[in-house]
């Protein structure tokens, strides 16, 4: 899932517009995470405003008392930007994002890591008496979208299929040619209604789960345009828990992430650049189509503000294009300008703590380093872009 240029470009206008600093907070709220128990995020953020003398005292106490009204019962981190002259923005997100407080340019690039793995997800759940079809919406407003039932991390979307579920009907022989012909109908009209809940919900990824003989039918009869969005068929206890059944669709969706950003790692090793220098200049020379970044990546970069350019050489004070003073700049943060003025695709890639079953899979674990964030790290500094030409 990545965040397109378009994503950032239009929040970014809406912060532009405002004059002064901005007021960016990042605020984990997960219930679930021990340091959370009690509130006590709400503690954590009085004190970290207060230790921000320079922030006005009307920014901070809107702040303090935008949490101190509602938190959403599955949201994991608030986000706040605010500014003097009026600007106000709250985003509830169901997912974990490190906890973050700034006075001065926003600081976004939490915010796109966020868009960034969570394109929406949509997993249909196959099986001989129902059919269930869930979303992934963790910054959306349940009150958008289409209706149904908010549990975790997937939304359950409410569909009513005109014709019963596949069963043998009123021929007992579940092989006859009958019965065959209801099932075959009944995939066909599933698979127009799975087009119309993945247009309604933009769903650009789709898993499908359930039993193996279901599963299969249903991708064979879905039209081409959302054939093409499937990630994943698996397996999935259709009569488990609740909690048990949106667990498993959470490991479906991490695993396809993972298999997709290795893909990335191998096409930027093919047809890439790497490295800081190599990758800033590429990017603005707009060579770069897809910008992959590890999420941790630190750094400074000069930059000139006449020129809206990046100058990789760090000790460069003027501008080797107009001659103005540049300025110092965290990395992460020209990336994001620069990706968004240029139309590239942006993609933050984090380290996942997989844990290891046994002793030996962990040392072959070491030994390979696959994981797209250590190649990343290890390999590119940080830093790639798949190019145009």
């Amino acid at each position: 899932m990545a965040a397109q240029a378009e994503d950032v470009k239009r929040l970014k206008e809406r912060l532009e517009v405002h004059s002064g600093p901005v007021l960016s907070v990042y605020l984990s709220v997960n219930a679930g995470i021990p340091e959370n128990q009690g509130q006590a995020y709400k503690v954590r953020l009085k004190d970290a405003l207060r230790e921000m003398e320079e922030v006005p005292e009307d920014l901070a106490g809107r702040v303090r008392e935008s949490v101190e009204g509602q938190v959403r019962q599955h949201a994991r981190t608030v986000i706040f930007f605010a500014t003097e002259d009026g600007l106000f923005e709250r985003y509830d997100l169901q997912l974990d994002l490190p906890e973050a407080y700034r006075f001065g340019d926003p600081y976004l690039a939490p915010l796109v890591l966020a868009l960034d793995e969570h394109e929406s997800y949509g997993v249909a759940l196959v099986d001989a008496e129902e059919f269930r079809f869930f979303v992934s919406a963790p910054m959306g407003d349940p009150g958008e979208g289409s209706d149904g039932a908010s549990s975790g991390f997937f939304r359950e979307v409410y569909v009513n299929p005109s014709n019963p579920y596949p069963r043998s009907g009123s021929d007992l022989n579940p092989a006859s040619r009958r019965t065959e012909a209801n099932i075959h109908q009944f995939y066909n009209e599933l698979g127009e209604l799975t087009q119309k809940l993945v247009n309604q919900d933009n769903v650009k990824n789709l898993i499908i789960t359930g039993p193996k003989e279901r599963t299969s039918e249903y991708r064979s009869q879905l039209p081409e345009p959302v054939k093409e969005k499937v990630v994943a068929e698996e397996a999935v206890a259709v009569n488990a828990p609740e909690n048990e059944i949106m667990e498993q669709f959470e490991e479906i969706q991490q695993r396809a992430e993972k298999e997709r950003e290795d893909g990335l790692i191998e096409k930027a090793r093919e047809n890439g650049v790497r490295g800081v220098k190599e990758t800033v200049e590429a990017l603005q020379e707009g060579r770069v189509f897809h910008l992959i970044v590890l999420w941790d990546l630190e750094g400074e970069i000069r930059w000139c503000d006449h020129d809206e350019l990046a100058i990789t050489d760090i000790a460069q004070e003027e501008c080797p294009f107009c001659g103005r003073e540049t300025r110092v700049r965290p990395l992460a943060d020209v990336l994001i300008d620069l990706a968004t003025a240029r139309g590239a695709r942006l993609e933050y890639v984090r380290a996942r703590n997989e844990v290891a079953e046994t002793p030996n899979e962990d040392v072959e674990r070491q030994r390979n380093r696959e994981n797209a964030a250590d190649v990343l790290r290890e390999e590119f500094e940080g830093l790639a872009g798949l190019l145009r030409y």
